[in-house]
């Protein structure tokens, strides 16, 4: 595989360096052994929403001269994960970690590749949330249909406005089941609603044992000081929402959400997180709250950060306003406002 020369960044302010460009390609020509943590939230291979960034053929360009012939659709995306690891893995200082959003369902690809890249796997962290929407096919209806049957009291709003997912579908009434077929699938569909969301966290090997490597570099631990949670507990391999947590605590017999304050609290990002510039959003965007607590957790202070996919910018923000440096690289050019709308809205307070 050859790569070219590294372009100028399209931003740069000192602390934030943003290419564009593919992270495969990219991260090989910014040097070896500067970064300090790699904290990112790369694609799932899930082909979200119909974006070609998230399937097979947007894999498979990130890695040409690679005979793919005969893999599957996940082995793809492991190699594809392997690949942007690898670059990864020589940016970092020996001893440093990895953090990386996964997909329940793929999640294990990203984790062989980190691995095959040369990665130590150490944890991963549960993010619990209660605002997943279910992805799941009505199985008696769809025997309906397939049987050339439509139900005429089925009824089904379509948004009048595109989100960042496109015009949404709800259903209002999901009408009487007709055939015989359909009436004995009644209650049938294909997935559960999602509920969390794993996050690698890997380190690349150190230099010698743990503690011989931080005496050098300064790198292999995890900062527990800065990530302990309410009440100074031991930051657990969990982070909930606030409704996951008054669930909790409804089943404790609590009756007030934060009984548990061993885990890390993080709602999904609001609207106002949510950068948008000339009618240009991003589909999907991590709260700054929980990417600062996973920023806080493996970056020596006033660390360099490596997002590798940058997106809207939510890695770049929780490193600045952590007091970090970021280096980071994004696909597409049109998400570089984003990050730049981010930095905006911050400035007053770092």
């Amino acid at each position: 595989m050859t790569f070219g020369v590294l372009p100028f960044p399209v931003l740069d302010t000192g602390r934030v360096r943003l290419f564009v460009g593919d992270a495969v390609a990219l991260l090989p020509l910014l040097g070896a052994s500067w970064a300090d943590a790699v904290v990112t939230d790369p694609p799932y291979g899930l082909e979200f929403a119909g974006h070609g960034w998230d399937a097979r053929a947007g894999f498979a360009a990130s890695l040409p001269g690679v005979d793919l012939s005969g893999l599957s659709d996940g082995e793809v995306f492991e190699a594809w994960c392997a690949a942007w690891a690898a670059g990864a893995l020589s940016c970092l200082r020996p001893g440093c970690h990895l953090v990386a959003f996964g997909g329940t369902r793929t999640w294990h690809r990203l984790v062989a590749g980190v691995e095959g890249a040369g990665f130590e796997v150490r944890d991963q962290i549960a993010w619990l949330y209660s605002s997943g929407v279910p992805k799941s096919l009505d199985l008696s209806n769809a025997a309906d249909r397939a049987l050339g049957v439509e139900r005429a009291d089925r009824e089904v709003v379509v948004s009048e406005r595109d989100t960042v997912l496109g015009a949404t579908r709800r259903v209002v009434s999901k009408g009487e089941p007709v055939t015989d077929q359909a009436r004995a699938l009644e209650g049938w569909g294909t997935g559960l609603k999602p509920a969390f969301e794993p996050i690698l966290v890997a380190r690349k090997p150190c230099d010698g044992g743990v503690v011989a490597n931080v005496l050098a570099h300064g790198t292999g631990g995890l900062n527990i000081a800065r990530s302990r949670t309410a009440g100074g507990r031991w930051p657990a391999n969990v982070a909930l929402d606030a409704a996951q947590a008054a669930r909790l605590d409804a089943l404790a017999g609590a009756g007030v959400a934060g009984r548990f304050p061993v885990f890390h609290y993080s709602s999904k990002a609001s609207q106002r997180e949510r950068p948008r510039v000339s009618g240009v959003s991003h589909a999907t965007v991590k709260p700054v709250g929980l990417m600062r607590w996973l920023v806080g957790l493996v970056t020596p202070r006033g660390g360099v950060v490596l997002e590798p996919f940058a997106g809207s910018g939510a890695t770049v923000e929780a490193a600045v306003a952590e007091g970090m440096s970021v280096v980071a690289v994004e696909k597409d050019p049109a998400y570089a406002p984003l990050v730049q709308a981010r930095l905006d809205r911050i400035a007053d307070t770092i």
